[in-house]
This record gives C-alpha cells, sequence and structure tokens, in this order.
C-alpha cells in the first residue's frame, strides 16, 4: 500500500557530533528498502541533523531498486518540512548523485532543534526490488 512512512530506527535517531565545529561536515544515514517501501508517497525517515545545521548539498548513493525496462523511481530529500533536494533518479539504475539544494532550502533559516531527515518515493518504481542507499547530506552550522 502506498503512502506508508518507515520510522527512524533508534539507531539512527543521533548519528551526528553535537558539536561539529566551524566549516563544512558529513551526515551520513544508511538506507534499507524492502520491495514495498518504493511506491507513490512512501517516506523512509532516515535520522536528524544537529541543531543549527543548513544543508547546502546532498549525495544520494542508490542501488538499482527499479529492475523495470523502463524504470520510474523517483525521490526526494526533505529536511524538517523543506524539500531540499527533489527528482533524484539513480534508484532507477543504481546511479549516485551529488546535488545542490533548492534555492527555498538556501534560503530557510536554521532550526535550533534536531530537524528530522525523510526521503519520500514521489514515483512508484515501475518493476520494485530491495535495496539500499546512502544519504550525505553536506552542512555547515549557523550558530
Amino acid at each position: 500500500m502506498a503512502g506508508e512512512t518507515t520510522s527512524v530506527a533508534a539507531s539512527a535517531a543521533r548519528n551526528y557530533y553535537a558539536n561539529p565545529g566551524a566549516g563544512t561536515f558529513a551526515v551520513e544515514f544508511s538506507l534499507t528498502y524492502s520491495t514495498t517501501q518504493n511506491e507513490l508517497n512512501d517516506v523512509m525517515e532516515a535520522g536528524y541533523i544537529p541543531p543549527y545545521a543548513k544543508v547546502y548539498a546532498v549525495g544520494w548513493y542508490p542501488t538499482d531498486m527499479d529492475t523495470n525496462g523502463a524504470p520510474a523511481a523517483v525521490h526526494k530529500v526533505t529536511v524538517g518540512s523543506t524539500d531540499v533536494v527533489t527528482g533524484l533518479t539513480g534508484a532507477q539504475t543504481g546511479t549516485a548523485s551529488f546535488t545542490p539544494v533548492t534555492p527555498t532550502a538556501a534560503a530557510t533559516a536554521t532550526s535550533s532543534s534536531a530537524a528530522l531527515v525523510k526521503v519520500t518515493t514521489t514515483t512508484a518504481a515501475a518493476t520494485a526490488a530491495a535495496g539500499t542507499a546512502r544519504l550525505v547530506l553536506f552542512c555547515q552550522t549557523a550558530a
């Protein structure tokens, strides 16, 4: 059934440094998808980024999770309530990408609390396959 949410695993709830210091830092999430987790509007909660962190780019490193001859799987990454990257098609063929955030995300104020990171399937896989993805957020603290 489409539109289901997979909650963040307790082990991933806090996988960042509480005080990353000045400069850019990466926050990495390891995601595991079953064949039923790439349906329309399925949400995979990845984990959290630290307070006052702003995301500037996203690395998306999926395996091939759509084995159809005409693959269709598309994802987006949301931090808090802001879509930071949309139109990720790498899960169609297992292709990695490095994408700067949307202009809206770049202009969004940072939060004083940790922000939940989610990956949403915006177009369902034509023929879903189980797989994995590494999601890497390149951030900088604003406080």
